[in-house]
């Protein structure tokens, strides 16, 4: 028994080096990939892959269903969880500079992967989320569809449904800005 415990005890703490070294050990300046964990398969330059996910905040569904769903718009596909560390403490400040106006010329919408419903709800209230949010309490969508393995993670996709840019990690007002500069007419 003694020797199961340390056993798991050990791979538990290999397996917290591990992650703490890829998350540590890259650092990017670049707006498409900002960290080492960036295994999906959805991949820039390509077809955003489309989805309908239950309605957290809105009756209905919410996602991408179709391309033509766009309407020539961008958009902003936030991935997120209630108990994810990064995502509280990214979601205060990208919710209030989305509300604020950010990401004006852009559809925005919240991906609520491997969640309850009832912990979405709460953290949509605590942190004033006024973009639509779907549930992806299975994560068909967030490591089916797109292949991520973790969240939080940011999509950015243009009007004509191509990808522009992913970001990997906590997304902060500045890169949502930066982001969003891949759709503009100059790029």
């Amino acid at each position: 028994m003694r020797a199961l415990v340390f056993g798991l005890v050990v791979s538990a703490v290999v397996f917290l080096i591990g992650v703490a070294s890829l998350l540590l050990g890259h650092h990017s300046s670049s707006s498409t990939v900002t960290t080492s964990l960036a295994t999906s398969s959805v991949k820039v330059g390509q077809q955003v892959p489309t989805f309908a996910l239950p309605g957290v905040n809105e009756s209905g569904s919410v996602g991408i269903p179709t391309l033509a769903s766009l309407h020539h718009e961008p958009a902003v596909l936030v991935f997120f969880a209630s108990w994810c560390g990064p995502c509280k403490a990214e979601m205060p400040k990208l919710s209030a500079a989305i509300a604020s106006g950010a990401a004006r010329r852009a559809s925005v919408i919240g991906i609520a992967a491997y969640d309850h419903t009832a912990n979405t709800q709460a953290f949509i209230v605590h942190n004033n989320i006024t973009f639509p949010v779907g549930s992806d309490a299975a994560g068909q969508v967030t490591s089916g569809e797109f292949g991520f393995p973790a969240v939080p993670e940011t999509v950015f996709v243009n009007a004509q449904g191509v990808v522009t840019s992913i970001h990997f990690g906590a997304t902060s007002p500045a890169l949502l800005r930066e982001g969003l500069l891949a759709h503009s007419p100059s790029n």
